[in-house]
């Protein structure tokens, strides 16, 4: 005989303190599973089924109770969800203020990432929008350097120069290719490579160098997830960043990961945690950072200001940013130089959160100009943002040959993120179909 299902009455009791309807509460599932590349269409019915006693499948609990946490303002578990049997912590995570240390947690992560078993699970972990779910500086206890190191080849600057060239080889290979590119190899990379070498003896400064140099590629490793649409993994990645990072003493990179989760909860519209990243990523930096990172830091300020309405903060932050390029001027990325282009590309979108269209039409096309040719990936979101703004602007034939730049920049990226740009782009242009130029370029985006 088949078991009586028993009414989840301590979901009913949660959606009835949220004031949310049943329709409603759906289409907040289906927005938290867009954050993970998951392609949800639940309904009134779905969430009838689910108060009547029937248990969705992993990942769909986890994302229950984060859209009710956001909601409620308090953290809300799978169990308390009323899903007793899926309340587990998220694959790979350890929890933000434990005293786990930076190496285990790292260790734990890139194992189940590295496991072509385990991995989808790491993947579909729900995005925490909450700020606390961030690691705080000096909150991690220092465990990385105690107990009894295994036996074995000391680490040394062979190690450390190996790592720092893994760092440039997998951002540029994002740049070039989309963060779908070199995934599982990197995976491997940090598991099979990265964590012994962490776990051998080695002197202060090389073991001080190699965690830095490990968190610098545990946040090309988010970024790589963020750009896949996997945005559950990514934060995880950025954490375990921020963890080795602390244990490293390193300030500015430390500020450099939040910086980037800013950014991500900016582009997942979670306003308030991307302002208290920006904002807390700012205050991190030390006197002493180098012009990159405090430009690189303070241009995400100046967006998360705009976009939250500050606009004096905003312009006095991009000021800064602005101020600080100069000093450096390179182009070598945010761990060595900041380029011009991503800078301007920063601009563009604090202007555009300010309402100044023209403007941020302008920044990005500066932002094209100097972009480097093997950056594809970031050619094509510029052309996608300037594009959106050139039509929305009345501009349409001008729109039709940033979107052709767009196309052929971004042909052949393993890119969610562009994917989902030239999307967006479609739907802008189908109201515009009857103009030659843009029915050609539409039968050109089905032909890719």
């Amino acid at each position: 005989m088949a078991s009586k299902r028993i009414p989840n009455d301590r979901l009913r009791a949660l959606l009835a303190e949220a004031e949310w309807t049943s329709a409603s509460f759906a289409r907040a599932v289906n927005r938290a599973g867009r954050e993970i590349g998951l392609a949800l269409s639940y309904d009134r019915t779905s969430v009838a089924h689910w108060l009547a006693g029937s248990r969705p499948r992993r990942p769909v609990p986890q994302l229950v109770a984060e859209v009710l946490s956001r909601r409620l303002g308090r953290t809300i578990t799978a169990v308390v969800a009323g899903f007793p049997h899926d309340g587990g912590e998220r694959a790979g995570q350890a929890a933000p203020h434990s005293r786990a240390g930076a190496i285990a947690n790292l260790a734990e992560l890139t194992s189940t990432d590295a496991d072509a078993v385990h991995s989808r699970p790491l993947q579909q972990s729900p995005y925490l929008a909450a700020p606390k779910a961030v690691p705080r500086w000096r909150e991690v206890s220092r465990m990385a350097g105690a107990g009894t190191r295994p036996a074995g080849p000391r680490a040394g600057q062979t190690e450390v120069a190996t790592l720092k060239a893994a760092v440039q080889t997998f951002a540029k290979g994002l740049d070039r290719h989309g963060g779908g590119h070199a995934r599982s190899a990197l995976s491997a990379f940090l598991a099979d490579d990265v964590v012994p070498w962490l776990n051998r003896p080695a002197n202060a400064q090389v073991h001080q160098q190699l965690l830095t140099e490990a968190a610098r590629l545990a946040f090309v490793r988010a970024r790589l997830y963020s750009d896949s649409g996997f945005h559950g993994a990514a934060q995880l990645f950025y954490a375990a960043a921020l963890r080795l990072a602390n244990e490293a003493g390193d300030r500015s990179t430390w500020a450099v990961i939040l910086r980037g989760m800013s950014s991500q909860s900016l582009a997942l519209k979670h306003l308030r945690a991307a302002l208290s990243h920006a904002e807390n990523a700012y205050a991190a930096l030390p006197a002493k950072t180098s012009p990159a990172s405090r430009s690189f830091v303070a241009a995400q300020l100046a967006v998360a200001r705009a976009v939250a309405g500050r606009r004096r903060d905003a312009l006095s932050a991009l000021e800064e940013a602005g101020r600080s390029w100069e000093e450096n001027g390179s182009a070598a990325g945010p761990f060595g130089a900041y380029p011009r282009a991503a800078l301007e590309f920063q601009r563009a979108q604090t202007l555009r959160g300010l309402g100044d269209v023209r403007g941020a039409i302008e920044a990005l096309s500066v932002s094209s100009e100097h972009r480097r040719p093997d950056d594809r990936r970031g050619h094509a979101l510029t052309h996608a943002a300037r594009t959106k703004l050139l039509l929305r602007s009345g501009h349409v034939e001008e729109a039709c040959g940033s979107w052709r730049a767009f196309l052929e920049t971004g042909s052949g990226l393993q890119s969610t993120s562009t994917d989902r740009a030239g999307a967006a782009l479609r739907r802008e242009f189908l109201p515009y179909r009857s103009y030659a130029t843009v029915g050609a370029l539409l039968a050109k985006q089905r032909r890719n």
